[in-house]
């Protein structure tokens, strides 16, 4: 499934001098198309991996929870035109569109450029677009070295321009920036079972815009949050019957992606009657790669070990802490 946001964008001559004919002074007249591409296979590979009808609720939680994550709508748009002879920014826009097409008006000199663009960065104070003057120092950071989930699927293009009066015409991709990831637990087996925390630790700490590289000299830890999966209409009890509660827990992360050819991991602490801690660390081989989704579906054993069901690159240790009153720290 491919979405397009398309946003057309003139350029326009402006004030050209009547005098000076000499059209690196004077510009010339283009259109700019920007297309916000999304590869994603969401709703199929959903389908794919959860299959059954207990399922389904699964299914529509977590593509529910990744609306705002994989989507066709951008909040925002920053701009940048960098002069290929001193790379110093020559022309800066940002917006908030909240829309799928809009349009400008602007001016730009013949001569070679350098053009950056980032979107959805508006809206999650995590991500931090610095080194903006120039196009070598432009990136997009990760504020701290423990975050939240990303609350938007952020997105960025890099396209060199030649303008002149033989060029009107330049098509701009944007790419996602971003990936997600998501543990689906089949707790029938731990009765016992009270919550559950997690993150997922190797995410990138920062992307340069311009060369589309991953720095992952600090990588991230970044924390999951639950998402709430609704019983199935078949399971639901008839009248007079207590209300039947999923057997299946979800918690995601949207993150920066892991490192090509390294191993990253996922960690989730289960809370069991009397105060009872077993934790179990995933390690997983498969980068996740931007732009994607990675499902790693699990069953939960008696004392609250996950055991990875169906992913054969997932390896996983697990650590008992049940000394009652103890001081282990779940909050991860």
């Amino acid at each position: 499934m491919k979405r397009l946001l398309i946003i057309l964008v003139p350029l326009l001559v402006s004030a050209c001098s009547l005098i000076d004919d000499d059209l690196s002074v004077c510009g010339e007249s283009m259109l700019l198309d920007y297309q916000l591409q999304l590869h994603t296979e969401l709703s199929m590979q959903l389908q794919t991996e959860l299959v059954t009808e207990q399922e389904a609720p699964v299914r529509q939680a977590i593509e529910n929870w990744l609306a705002p994550i994989f989507t066709d709508h951008a909040k925002d748009i920053d701009l940048r035109f960098f002069s290929s002879e001193n790379d110093e920014i020559s022309k800066y826009i940002h917006d908030v569109i909240n829309d799928n097409r809009t349009s400008y008006t602007i001016y730009l000199p013949s001569m070679n450029y350098m053009h950056l663009a980032v979107a959805n960065i508006e809206d999650d104070s995590q991500v931090l677009l610095s080194g903006g003057e120039h196009s070598q120092t432009m990136q997009l950071t990760l504020s701290s070295d423990e975050l939240q989930s990303l609350k938007t699927g952020v997105f960025s293009a890099r396209l060199p321009m030649d303008v002149n009066d033989k060029t009107t015409h330049f098509d701009v991709h944007l790419y996602m920036v971003s990936a997600a990831v998501v543990l689906v637990i089949d707790e029938t087996n731990c009765p016992d079972i009270i919550s559950m925390v997690g993150q997922m630790d190797g995410s990138a700490e920062s992307f340069s815009v311009r060369d589309s590289v991953y720095n992952f000299s600090h990588p991230r830890t970044i924390k999951m949050e639950g998402i709430g999966v609704q019983s199935s209409e078949a399971s639901m009890p008839r009248k007079g019957m207590i209300a039947a509660s999923s057997p299946y827990r979800c918690m995601g992360a949207v993150a920066f992606p892991t490192e090509n050819d390294s191993t990253w991991s996922v960690t989730a602490v289960a809370t069991l009657s009397d105060n009872r801690h077993t934790t179990t660390t995933l390690t997983l081989e498969n980068s996740l790669k931007a732009g994607t989704l990675r499902i790693i579906r699990c069953g939960m054993k008696a004392n609250g070990e996950i055991v990875p069901i169906t992913n054969t690159d997932v390896g996983a240790s697990v650590e008992l802490d049940w000394d009652e009153g103890g001081g282990f720290d779940i909050d991860l």
